[in-house]
């Protein structure tokens, strides 16, 4: 049990850090609209919500983790490690998206947004 928290307060140090850095491109994000024909993009328009979020989505799926793993309630749920480590996850989710917005803006709009 012991390992568990030390790598459940490692992952919640790395979810911090990466709410904390990802608060400077989130404040970037309408830099993005500069152009008119950039809200015309589909891909621009998931990069921005990507990155947009992602400070958020660290937060909650650090909030979400720790409930499910050191709530009391949910002592007798199956897999609760295992649940609290796939939540601490969920900000993958945000980087691979606006990974493969990047590429297709990159690719297919030769980087310019619009």
């Amino acid at each position: 049990m012991r390992r568990k928290t030390v790598l459940m307060l490692i992952a919640t140090v790395l979810l911090i850090a990466g709410a904390i850095v990802g608060a400077l491109p989130t404040l970037m994000t309408p830099m993005m609209f500069d152009d008119p024909k950039a809200l015309e993009s589909p891909a621009t328009v998931t990069l921005a919500i990507s990155v947009a979020t992602f400070p958020i989505v660290c937060l909650v799926a650090l909030a979400l983790s720790w409930l499910v793993f050191a709530l009391p309630a949910l002592a007798h749920f199956p897999y609760r490690y295992t649940w609290a480590c796939g939540l601490t996850a969920l900000p993958l989710i945000n980087v691979s998206i606006g990974g493969l917005a990047l590429a297709w803006i990159s690719y297919f709009n030769d980087g310019f947004f619009s």
